[in-house]
């Protein structure tokens, strides 16, 4: 009873009469896992019912910037789609056995790449309902609809850089938000896009496979890389809670909730797309659901740097089926 998937809670009512009440004790398990958990015992009423709580629990560690975060330690706790396996210990006995399934998680929207009709594999990206890109008249394949081997279903997304006169770089890219024209030289991305959080994830998986060179042109000053350097690529994802979109090169109008970001530093072995898992990092594990317009992020870009239009013009990388963790 009282499951709540985002913030990973559920409350158990067993009942046992009052001589067992003092040695009874709920433990739960992911199924498929080996270990049982303990839940948090409460008290009986006058009908033997008694309660046992299940929270989540948190891991600690600093990221690269040197801020504590947070992880979750997924065997604790109940996550969206997960199988749970209970049992009733009396005297240390095992007595009674359950088993159930918390209700399916969010998708997130054309995460297959299969939808032809995207903004992100056009020009038109101004009002994007979701997936955008920086496609325009100048670099009108940043980001397009393809095919590469270990893709999910019939289609992937292909981003591919590009040297558009006088800008000199394009990184490949597709994001959550929108991409619009202001004036003739100057793109501009903004991050962000609604979405209805029903169930905190842990994570989030995406397949990809990229093939990076050396950073051959450079437009503006303070990336922390340079022509010479070898490039990498990106993918990053974030849960906000914002009231406006963020403007590249502005800043941030409202909470950082938690962020997964993975660094591609070399190209992919193999002819094969592979899998990764970006684990999300949590700043304030008691953040209640997002309540503002705006409350996800999801970008990947050929040159991590792309915003300071730093990277290599040749470099592609494939992306598809993004999916969260629970």
């Amino acid at each position: 009873r009282e499951i709540d998937l985002w913030n990973n809670t559920a409350v158990v009512t067993t009942m046992v009469t009052p001589e067992d009440y003092a040695t009874a004790e709920i433990q739960y398990r992911l199924k498929g896992t080996a270990d049982w958990q303990t839940t948090q015992k409460g008290a009986q009423d006058e009908s033997g019912i008694f309660t046992s709580s299940i929270a989540p629990e948190w891991t600690s560690l600093t990221n690269d910037a040197g801020i504590p975060v947070k992880r979750l330690v997924t065997t604790k706790g109940v996550y969206a789609g997960q199988t749970y396996e209970f049992r009733l210990l009396v005297g240390g006995q095992q007595t009674e056995t359950a088993e159930y399934t918390a209700p399916a998680g969010d998708t997130i929207p054309d995460g297959n790449m299969e939808n032809p009709g995207l903004s992100c594999f056009t020009s038109e990206n101004t009002n994007a309902e979701f997936w955008a890109s920086g496609n325009n008249t100048f670099a009108d394949k940043l980001c397009r609809q393809g095919t590469f081997n270990g893709m999910g279903g019939s289609y992937c997304a292909k981003l591919a850089a590009a040297a558009p006169p006088l800008v000199n770089i394009a990184a490949g890219n597709l994001m959550s938000g929108i991409f619009y024209k202001d004036g003739l030289w100057t793109g501009v991305v903004e991050f962000g896009q609604p979405y209805n959080w029903t169930a905190r994830p842990s994570g989030m998986k995406v397949k990809y496979h990229a093939t990076l060179g050396t950073i051959d042109a450079s437009k503006h000053s303070g990336a922390p890389v340079g022509i010479g350097d070898p490039d990498k690529a990106r993918i990053f994802v974030a849960i906000i809670d914002w009231n406006a979109r963020h403007r590249v090169a502005s800043g941030t109008k409202g909470k950082l909730i938690a962020y997964g970001s993975l660094f591609v530093d070399k190209s992919t072995e193999g002819e094969q797309m592979v899998e990764a898992t970006l684990p999300l990092n949590f700043y304030d594990p008691a953040a209640g659901r997002p309540t503002g317009k705006y409350s996800i992020i999801i970008s990947c870009s050929t040159s991590a740097y792309g915003d300071y239009m730093v990277g290599c013009t040749t470099n592609v990388m494939y992306v598809d089926d993004f999916q969260w963790v629970y």
